[in-house]
């Protein structure tokens, strides 16, 4: 519940965007059965309200611990939960989602966090041109998403200005642009590309990133030397390049 406070009401257009999106779900588990007409969906599972207005801000539908893992799956309709108004935070995290679908044409986005990672091991997205949408978005995790198509991940992601924490962990990307000299993230603080599919050299955009503390190039097959270079990161305190060839 995402308040005590009597007085919260849920918005209407909201509640009718999240009742149209788990239907498109299946939760073999229940997990969602609170989320009925017959109860206020500030109060449902995974819901948090503004304690004002009663506009949706939060969702978090993580499931419960390992020893009770209890995934929703199926379809995931991303625009429906991306187009809620004031929503600032939302993890559908560990679930088994097997294809996450999303459009552009979504009002521009409040969202602040936004984790979908970790899903079914053969989930993928179909495009991520909704990103751009994200101008507010400082914490993106799609780690274990199949993004092996995404040719342009990189430029999408130079497009959101408060990127401070991006997370692309086995995700299949296959090019990290090794050409590019100079990527727009310089809001960026920790940035993970571990276990993925790059054979090129260390990309020379990398040492523009001069506010980042956390960099995880792990369980690749890049090739060449640690550029000289990546000494003037002078915030960097955690650098992983194992397997570098």
């Amino acid at each position: 519940m995402c308040s005590s406070h009597k007085l919260v009401r849920c918005n209407k257009k909201d509640r009718t965007t999240l009742l149209t999106f788990k239907q498109g779900v299946t939760d073999n588990f229940n997990r969602l059965s609170s989320w009925s007409i017959q109860q206020d969906c500030c109060a449902w599972e995974g819901v948090h309200c503004h304690n004002i207005t009663g506009r949706v801000t939060k969702l978090d539908l993580t499931p419960p611990p390992p020893g009770l893992f209890k995934p929703l799956a199926g379809e995931c309709n991303l625009s429906l939960l991306l187009g809620l108004e004031f929503m600032q935070f939302l993890d559908l995290s560990y679930n088994d989602f097997h294809v996450i679908t999303s459009h552009d044409n979504f009002t521009a986005s409040t969202l602040h966090y936004l984790d979908i990672s970790y899903q079914s091991i053969t989930t993928h997205v179909d495009n991520l041109q909704w990103l751009s949408r994200l101008s507010s978005i400082k914490y993106l995790n799609l780690s274990f998403i199949d993004l092996h198509k995404e040719t342009n991940w990189l430029q999408l992601v130079a497009m959101l200005p408060s990127l401070s924490e991006l997370r692309l962990r086995f995700c299949e990307l296959n090019s990290i642009l090794p050409s590019l000299n100079y990527v727009n993230l310089t809001s960026l603080k920790t940035l993970d590309l571990s276990s993925n599919n790059f054979h090129n050299e260390l990309p020379k955009w990398l040492l523009n990133l001069s506010d980042i503390s956390h960099l995880d190039l792990s369980f690749n097959q890049l090739k060449g030397l640690i550029l000289e270079g990546i000494g003037q990161l002078e915030h960097l305190q955690f650098l992983t390049v194992v397997e570098l060839k």
